[in-house]
């Protein structure tokens, strides 16, 4: 069973969302639905999954709340996906430290020039930062095995970009992180909590 810690996360509303509530409304661009990463789940010999949210999402340049699918979103349907607590005793303790989108605008080409000139106008970076943690008493002591997973994934959006394009960027963005983090992870996991396995 995944347990999950209480926690508010506030994501300030992004100005340049705010003027395309309308936009918004009327889209025509389909659904952009959770995904999900293949495979079978790993089994633990656990009895409980705790996962610890320390990521923040104030600051400067933070667009989580432009996203369908966020990072943290993308991590915690991996989370429910791949891992399974398969023991009678013991805990694995997920904590993330970062599952952050951040853009920088980029300068472009101004005048007449640049109204026929396709070329990027702002450079997103998204980030996991996830650290695992295992425990469990055993007759003679307390096994434990710790390790530490990074990940991030870049791309641009065109100066122009419609609310549709933009959004889709965005959700090939975090896609490409989650199938990143699940490349890194699995391996991660397979060879560092091998006595949880």
């Amino acid at each position: 069973m995944i347990s999950r810690r209480a926690f508010l996360v506030a994501v300030p509303l992004v100005p340049s969302l705010a003027g395309l509530g309308a936009c918004a409304a009327t889209d025509p661009a389909p659904s952009f639905p959770p995904f999900h990463v293949g495979g079978a789940p790993l089994r633990l010999n656990v009895a409980e999954i705790e996962v610890v949210d320390r990521s923040s999402f104030f600051g400067e340049g933070h667009v989580e709340g432009e996203f369908d699918v966020p990072p943290l979103t993308a991590l915690t349907n991996w989370l429910g996906d791949r891992l399974q607590a398969a023991g009678s005793s013991g805990r694995l303790t997920v904590t993330i430290t970062d599952a952050s989108a951040i853009e920088e605008r980029l300068a472009t080409t101004g005048g007449v020039q640049g109204v026929f000139t396709d070329e990027p106008g702002a450079r997103v970076t998204t980030r996991l930062d996830v650290r695992f943690d295992a425990r469990r008493e055993i007759t003679d002591g307390t096994t434990t095995a710790q390790t530490t997973v990074s990940v991030s994934q870049t791309d641009t959006v065109p100066k122009d970009a419609g609310f549709t394009e933009r959004r889709q960027v965005l959700y090939g963005l975090s896609r490409r992180l989650i199938e990143d983090f699940d490349a890194k992870a699995i391996p991660a996991l397979r060879r560092y909590m091998a006595d949880f396995l």
